[in-house]
């Protein structure tokens, strides 16, 4: 835990737990870092003259899956994604979510 922002959305995250998440129940079935290998080349900057920051590959995978679960526009999935707890913690808790440009 690094900051009270994290304690508090994971506090906050206890309840929809409760209720239910499938996403959660999801995130335990796949391995999610065997996906890093194959996208990694895709999200990872390595130019030395700088251009767009560096993304988890993992996010950007977990973010597309939900897009398309969902049926969200990108502009839809960046809000959704700032927004919903269920969806956050799925992603990780990140310290940032990309914008929907990136996606």
């Amino acid at each position: 835990m690094k900051t009270l922002m994290d304690f508090c959305l994971k506090e906050a995250y206890k309840r929809v737990e409760r209720l239910g998440n499938r996403l959660a129940e999801i995130e335990s079935m796949v391995d999610w870092g065997a996906f890093r290998p194959i996208v990694g080349d895709m999200y990872d900057n390595k130019s030395e003259q700088g251009g767009r920051p560096n993304i988890d590959e993992v996010v950007m995978i977990k973010l597309l899956v939900l897009q398309q679960w969902y049926g969200l526009s990108d502009p839809e999935l960046e809000r959704q994604a700032a927004d919903r707890l269920s969806f956050i913690k799925f992603l990780g808790f990140p310290a940032d979510i990309p914008d929907f440009t990136t996606v």
